[in-house]
């Protein structure tokens, strides 16, 4: 197989990769969003109520990290999004014949570079997403206290699936 045909291969999988994340950082998008504004926990209704329409955890540091981390997640994924959408707009293949696809080097590196980038905004908006969701459940479920640690525990656990797959991937790249 000569370099050409190498590089066609990469950037297809590259692109066909791109389109399932881009699904991904979509869904992680609208679920931030909505998150965003069903806040846990409701807010304030009392008609006499000098804070009405407030969040009515937000004195709870667990609701603060709640609402820290779906910002950090809504702003990474929609940092990937806008990458996937980038490199599908700046980097468009030309068509020289039916399945031929010829980018320049430069334009590879690019590509590359844009959908490490976008990928990696994807994962920190995956392990946002996480944190969130447990900080938000531990805000609404501080009184009782073993549900929300059983809760945590759990959420911890996801974090720790997506540190163990990135060392197995790391540590069979560089082998």
């Amino acid at each position: 197989m000569n370099s050409d045909d190498n590089d066609t291969r990469i950037i297809k999988i590259i692109r066909d990769a791109a389109q399932i994340h881009i699904v991904v950082a979509t869904l992680l998008v609208t679920v931030t969003f909505a998150a965003g504004f069903t806040l846990p926990g409701g807010f304030e209704s009392e008609k006499d109520s000098l804070d009405k329409g407030m969040a009515i955890l937000s004195k709870k540091s667990a609701f603060c990290a709640f609402v820290v981390t779906d910002a950090i997640a809504f702003a990474c994924s929609t940092g990937a999004v806008f990458s996937y959408f980038v490199m599908a707009m700046t980097h468009k293949p030309k068509i020289e014949g039916e399945s031929e696809i010829t980018l320049t080097k430069k334009e590879q590196r690019i590509l590359l570079k844009t959908y490490k980038l976008a990928t990696s905004l994807l994962f920190l908006s995956m392990s946002a997403v996480v944190i969130a969701f447990v900080t938000g459940l531990y805000a609404t479920l501080e009184n009782s206290v073993g549900l929300a640690a059983t809760v945590c525990v759990i959420g911890c656990l996801a974090l720790l699936i997506y540190v163990l797959v990135f060392y197995v991937l790391y540590t069979e790249a560089t082998k």
